[in-house]
């Protein structure tokens, strides 16, 4: 570790919790979508799939797409929209296991599930997405979770998730006060950085589950995980 990157602090963020009022966790949840439309989220998830949605040219049936820890299911809704500008055939799945997060999802399009445990079959959906979500776990959970992605994955799996930098911690001390809605967004986003995973981390965690995996720095502080079957 250095000063920059110091050492992991994992610790619960407050919207996991239980008791969050509703009109809380729906604030805070829109200051997560808010990141991701304003912070370069939308761009790099977009960017990431275009490859995906590129191989469906003349293909008459559709990508799915299996979005864990989907939250209220923004990124699903935008890839629903990046795949209509793109004129190709998708549908995206959401799982959370909180039901006060996946009701904000668009009706029949998420359900509420244990991660470590895909309700799913082995190799049923085309790609499995994360994003901003991997850092909750330990770094057992982490590759149990993805272990499990792999079962249920027919061709990739494509995670984006934060690293941990005092710079991150800093844009978000600056800015959150500023753009977020809820006061547990700039907590949770502190709590976030200071328990993410350094690309050289994830990529020992997903060394022994997805043999091949590659990890890239997607932007100064996100990192990208990309597993292909072959």
């Amino acid at each position: 570790m250095s000063f920059w990157v110091p050492r992991r602090r994992p610790e619960p963020e407050l919207l996991d919790g239980a008791g969050v009022p509703a009109g809380e966790a729906e604030a805070s949840l829109a200051d997560i979508e808010w990141v991701h439309h304003r912070l370069g989220g939308r761009a790099l998830v977009r960017r990431r799939l275009q490859p995906f949605f590129a191989a469906l040219a003349g293909r008459e049936d559709a990508l799915d797409v299996l979005d864990l820890g989907c939250g209220s299911g923004h990124v699903g809704r935008d890839l629903l929209a990046a795949a209509g500008e793109a004129g190709v055939n998708v549908r995206v799945f959401g799982l959370d296991r909180k039901t006060s997060h996946a009701r904000l999802a668009a009706r029949g399009t998420a359900v509420v599930a244990d991660t470590f445990r895909l309700p799913f079959g082995d190799r049923s959906v085309d790609v499995v997405l994360s994003t901003l979500f991997l850092h909750h776990f330990s770094p057992g959970e982490a590759a149990t979770l993805l272990a499990e992605a792999r079962r249920v994955a027919t061709s990739a799996i494509v995670v984006l998730d934060l690293t941990r930098h005092r710079l991150a911690l800093a844009a978000i001390a600056l800015v959150g006060p500023v753009a977020f809605r809820s006061r547990l967004s700039v907590a949770d986003g502190k709590t976030s950085v200071r328990q993410a995973y350094t690309s050289d981390e994830i990529a020992a965690i997903a060394a022994p589950v997805l043999p091949g995996a590659r990890v890239t720095m997607a932007s100064r502080f996100v990192w990208e995980l990309v597993w292909k079957r072959s």
